[in-house]
């Protein structure tokens, strides 16, 4: 696969991909963390398990701050700070393709989690993570000057976004009509890749379609076509 002229391995094209996928997953599920907390606070105290249990992930938690506490540093793979962790870790390898702020701004949500742990989680420390990470996937998704990295990372971003409307409100309907964005990026990504169109109210049929355009999109045989080209 050619990035801003230059042919990457499979590797680096995937943890592009990942970098915007856990980024968007961070984003989203710190808001959900900030509503659902609303409604244990004071009004449905199981709102928090459920939320999680859409995510095939089961929490326990004594009070409503202990909710949050266990949704930032939870020992479960859907916590901020593993999802987090996650990001920063691919963003460490594909640093040399990354705009310096969005770099920036990713270690600063990081040191501030790794800091934070032992102390009490407030809405106020999850609100601040949101506008960082929503300043993030900004950067990133600009239209002005837009390298190809940045399009595997907003590629990520994308996916993950309709990955988690799937999941969490089970609202085919919310994406279905967005489709053409998938396809248009894959398109951008890889002139091989041909449009397919879904019509299907299965929401497993459709999160396989999701991972399938992802597969299509990001494969050996076609970056390792590219680069051959490339050295002849």
């Amino acid at each position: 696969m050619i990035v801003d002229g230059v042919a990457i391995s499979v590797n680096t094209a995937e943890r592009l991909y990942w970098f915007g996928r856990y980024v968007q997953r961070a984003e989203t599920m710190l808001k959900e963390l900030v509503n659902s907390y609303d409604y244990v606070i004071d009004r449905d105290f199981e709102d928090g398990r459920r939320l999680y249990e859409k995510l095939g992930i089961k929490i326990e938690y004594k009070n409503a701050r202990d909710f949050l506490q266990q949704g930032v540093y939870g020992n479960h793979g859907g916590s901020i700070e593993q999802t987090i962790g996650r990001a920063r870790e691919n963003a460490i390898e594909t640093r040399h393709l990354l705009d310096q702020r969005g770099f920036a701004t990713l270690n600063k949500i990081h040191n501030q989690l790794r800091d934070g742990r032992g102390c009490a989680v407030s809405p106020t420390n999850l609100e601040e993570m949101i506008d960082e990470c929503s300043l993030i996937l900004g950067i990133f998704s600009t239209e002005l000057d837009r390298s190809r990295a940045y399009q595997l990372i907003r590629f990520g971003q994308q996916i993950e976004r309709f990955d988690l409307i799937l999941r969490l409100y089970g609202e085919i309907e919310m994406v279905s009509v967005d489709i053409d964005v998938i396809n248009t990026i894959a398109r951008q990504l890889n002139r091989h890749y041909r449009p397919i169109n879904v019509t299907t109210a299965n929401i497993s049929k459709f999160l396989t379609f999701l991972n399938g355009v992802v597969n299509r999109v990001i494969h050996k045989d076609t970056c390792a076509s590219v680069s051959s080209q490339t050295q002849s």
